[in-house]
């Protein structure tokens, strides 16, 4: 099968799972060669490490992961420094269902100027210069090796979009003010920098976490003044993470000891938080309430200043917070508020920073920390 026949196999799949919202998504989907984007070293996970796949040693391997419709390609790992492995995924080419639900939710027209963050391998921006039109489209990228292969996989491909290599938290001020601003990779604070660079009434769209969830997409209109932009979270997406935002380990093997143990404060508990483990959108909403508490999984919350940790009903907690009773305080908070979902909370932007809401943005939420 050629890797055309491929692409147009994923085009079906994605047919029945009704992931091209609109008829131009389809048809770019079709006429953006997918792999061209794609280096001939790819990483796959295997054996607790990223490990190299290449198109040399096994094309039909690195065809198959390249053109499947539900999964993204890791195409750098801990920042390029790998050898024949790694641990930290740093830049990929996301999903096609993910690539065409943030393009769906952008509303992306043709002449809108369009700036686009994390530019990483250019499928995306090549996609962008499809529907936009290239002289509309901007693409920043943090790594300048990146920016420099993407800018040539795009021009060879037929696209030439402005490819600047400079940190997207500042967006680039030289080409506003743009309708849209869409983010690729996942971040916890949106720079006001892209609510000052986006026309009053234009889009800002970017995956967005905590840190007890990774998954969030929002969706922020500007307001007529600019001052400031809303919206409400928009599908459960995860991306990697802004380079300047990464989402920081646990912070638990640094603030737990033996000692720490031994001071404990011990209580009991009718709360089993595995529902962490199962509940996507109680999850979600404990993210937003407990700002920078990390889960584990496995009964430990952590902070980088407490830990609790909860056994069977038992709960053990140290430093200067009560991580569990606030986890505790949280949920009742969140079931007497009618359990809400991920769509039912928004943000609002604002030179002072930001600020999560339940309905409406008038109804801003409590939060710990």
């Amino acid at each position: 099968m050629s890797l055309d026949d491929m692409r147009a196999q994923a085009a079906e799949t994605l047919d029945g799972l009704e992931g091209f919202a609109e008829r131009w998504m389809r048809e770019v989907f079709l006429k953006v060669p997918r792999h061209a984007f794609v280096p001939d070293t790819v990483w796959v996970w295997r054996d607790d490490a990223y490990r190299p796949l290449r198109a040399a040693d096994d094309p039909g391997a690195w065809a198959a992961l390249v053109h499947d419709p539900l999964a993204s390609v890791v195409t750098q790992v801990d920042d390029g420094a790998a050898g024949t492995e790694g641990t930290l995924p740093t830049s990929s080419i996301s999903a096609p269902d993910a690539v065409f639900t943030m393009l769906a939710a952008a509303d992306v027209r043709p002449g809108m100027r369009v700036l686009e963050i994390g530019t990483g391998t250019g499928y995306n921006a090549a996609l962008l210069c499809e529907r936009a039109g290239a002289v509309n489209v901007t693409s920043v990228e943090v790594d300048a090796g990146l920016a420099e292969v993407a800018a040539r996989r795009l021009a060879e491909a037929g696209y030439h979009p402005r490819v600047v290599a400079a940190d997207g938290e500042d967006g680039w001020a030289p080409e506003a003010p743009y309708d849209r601003v869409l983010c690729t990779a996942s971040l916890q604070r949106v720079p006001f920098a892209w609510v000052e660079q986006t026309r009053p009434g234009g889009l800002v769209v970017t995956p967005w976490k905590t840190t007890l969830q990774p998954h969030g997409m929002v969706r922020l209109r500007v307001a007529d003044d600019g001052a400031s932009a809303s919206g409400h979270f928009d599908q459960p997406m995860s991306f990697m993470d802004l380079r300047g935002q990464r989402r920081p380990e646990s912070p638990l093997g640094a603030v737990y000891s033996a000692a720490s143990w031994e001071e404990s404060r011990d209580s009991r508990t009718d709360l089993d938080p595995s529902f962490l483990n199962t509940d996507f959108h109680a999850r979600f909403a404990l993210g937003l309430l407990l700002p920078g508490v990390h889960w584990d999984g496995d009964g430990w919350l952590a902070t980088t200043d407490s830990w609790a940790y909860v056994w069977e009903g038992g709960v053990y907690q140290w430093g200067p917070r009560d991580l569990f009773h606030e986890l505790e305080r949280a949920y009742q908070w969140w079931r007497e508020a009618g359990s809400p979902e991920l769509y039912d909370f928004g943000l609002t932007v604002t030179a002072d920073g930001q600020t999560a809401w339940l309905g409406s943005p008038g109804a801003v939420i409590p939060s710990s920390g």
